[in-house]
């Protein structure tokens, strides 16, 4: 299973907004002790599905194009 956890306001080189979205697998298991939810991978992709990579706490990546998204300033 697979959910959304973060949102991050970015902009494109051409200064357009742009969305990165965070998503994180998980597995969910009844047990004896009730129910248990086990973290997996992330990843990262704009709205369109598009994979991103995550480069340092300010900058991501588009992998297919190569365009640096920057994060905005949080206000």
């Amino acid at each position: 299973m697979e959910e959304e956890c973060a949102r991050y306001r970015c902009e494109g080189e051409d200064g357009s907004p742009i969305t990165v979205l965070e998503f994180q697998y998980f597995d969910q298991v009844e047990t004896k002790a009730g129910r248990r939810r086990y973290p997996g991978a992330q990843r990262l992709a704009l709205s369109t599905g598009e994979p991103v990579r995550y480069i340092d706490p300010t900058t991501f990546e588009v992998i297919g194009s190569g365009e640096l998204l920057r994060r905005r300033n949080r206000r």
